[in-house]
């Protein structure tokens, strides 16, 4: 098994056994977590005269496609994740919306059914163990796009510097022992994020996506270590 297989392995796993506690775990760990998604969602622009086609890639439990819904009842959207039990806990959340379709996938091996205009996601990109897999990925969202089409994407990220890494990672901390018990967050929150993400400076991922094709590529949100970034394909080529 390498590196890329046994790292999704464990994340599957612990994803899947936490799949029940998520939601309510999510909001102890991350700060401003659902500022954060609303963020994404505002902004989210109609194609003109036909409804939007979105896919949210590593759905999880479906906080994203949710608010995504809430604001857009009309997008015909695709709703991805590699983990069962949390694509149970997204189709009970958006059990109604009759546009909904979920898909059991991982995003190495994922074919993209495009053209999308939207493509969204949350917490998922850093789970990607090397540079070149974001990368890979950058490239693969960017020729899943419709012309005109936009990513977002709201994750972790690193700093550009090694003091200002430290800084974010001293406020993380501390935010979580508002909500967790502190032999909780440096027993197993922090070493679990050191063993299983790969997280990557946002200053490279902006490149890359410029790199893939993308336009007007922009941070729209920033609060430490987590961020709201974003591009969009041109519909002129």
């Amino acid at each position: 098994m390498d590196e890329q297989e046994r790292r999704m392995s464990e994340i599957r796993s612990n994803f899947s056994k936490g799949s029940g506690e998520y939601d309510q775990w999510i909001r102890r760990v991350i700060p401003r977590y659902d500022e954060m998604l609303d963020v994404l969602v505002s902004c989210v622009r109609y194609p003109e005269g036909r409804r939007l086609r979105a896919i949210d890639i590593g759905c999880g439990t479906g906080t994203l496609s949710a608010k995504l819904l809430a604001s857009h009842p009309e997008v015909e959207l695709a709703c991805l994740d590699m983990t069962e039990d949390m694509l149970d806990v997204a189709r009970e959340r958006l059990n109604g919306h009759e546009r909904v379709r979920y898909i059991l996938h991982n995003l190495y091996e994922f074919e993209y059914d495009g053209p999308y205009d939207l493509i969204i996601s949350s917490l998922a990109l850093h789970h990607m163990v090397t540079d070149e897999d974001k990368m890979d990925q950058y490239r693969r969202i960017f020729q899943a796009l419709a012309p005109g089409g936009s990513f977002f994407n709201a994750d972790v990220v690193l700093a550009s510097d090694e003091r200002t890494q430290e800084l974010y990672m001293e406020k993380w901390a501390e935010f979580m022992y508002q909500g967790l018990p502190r032999d909780e967050v440096d027993g197993s929150v922090l070493p679990r994020y050191h063993r299983e993400d790969s997280p990557a400076r946002l200053t490279d991922h902006l490149k890359w996506m410029k790199d893939a094709g993308f336009s007007r590529v922009d941070v729209i949100w920033k609060y430490y270590n987590f961020t709201v970034y974003g591009g969009w394909r041109c519909s002129v080529h």
